[in-house]
């Protein structure tokens, strides 16, 4: 029942931060206000997979915390430092990916081979990487390690995401895995308009990009911070 009821409060209140910070930005309100709001979503998700369970901790538990960690960091840099290096951010978003996979192949029933599996799964996001990479350059875009680590981060973000679907479909009882599903393609999507928001630093645009700037630089926590709360429902055993 306490459980329950943690988890019922945990979802109003993230609603009610949902639609504030919404709301601000739609209506172009106070800027550092819907920040600060933004930050409390992610930091309440970290809180709550630490309170909710504790005396069940196992492996896939472990991982998902060391996940929220990093995106928590991440957010940090992002929405409270005015100094933000975006390459660094998009280092730990990079880990929170890995955390994530390893915690999708222990899902998949992968406990005792998780480790080689990580190891697998890096060897072939990093070559992929490295091909994309080598075709943008042949295609004259300049190549920085900002743009090498946000094409990797990509790449890990879209292997958790078919991976967890993948899941979801050979275990379709399992509700746990449905909403970690749901989080990674709402996770994917705030990705897509991040990579749109930030698409005149790599490329040349026209003059439709304005509507497309406004327009993904609110999609992106649209989509961002309900993918952050379904990923921290999807340890409870619901």
């Amino acid at each position: 029942m306490k459980g329950r009821k943690l988890r019922y409060s945990f979802i109003i209140l993230q609603l009610v931060l949902y639609i504030s910070f919404l709301f601000l930005d739609i209506q172009g309100g106070n800027y550092v206000l819907s920040n600060y709001i933004k930050f409390t979503v992610v930091a309440l998700c970290l809180l709550y997979v630490f309170i909710y369970g504790y005396k069940n901790f196992d492996s896939q538990l472990l991982f998902l915390r060391l996940a929220l960690i990093f995106t928590l960091i991440s957010d940090i840099q992002l929405l409270l430092l005015d100094n933000y290096n975006y390459f660094y951010g998009v280092l730990t978003f990079i880990l929170a990916q890995e955390f994530h996979g390893i915690r999708i192949s222990i899902l998949d029933n992968s406990k005792v081979r998780y480790i080689k599996d990580f190891t697998v799964r890096l060897l072939y996001q990093s070559l992929t990487g490295l091909a994309i990479c080598l075709l943008l350059w042949v295609a004259n875009v300049q190549i920085n390690g900002l743009l090498a680590a946000s094409v990797f981060y990509f790449i890990c973000m879209l292997t958790n995401t078919v991976r967890s679907l993948k899941l979801t479909v050979r275990n379709k009882e399992r509700k746990d895995i449905r909403l970690l599903a749901i989080g990674m393609v709402l996770f994917l999507l705030c990705d897509i308009n991040v990579g749109l928001f930030n698409l005149s630093a790599f490329l040349p645009v026209g003059p439709v990009y304005d509507k497309i700037y406004a327009l993904s630089s609110i999609l992106m926590w649209t989509f961002y911070a309900p993918s952050q709360v379904f990923i921290s429902l999807s340890r409870d055993n619901m």
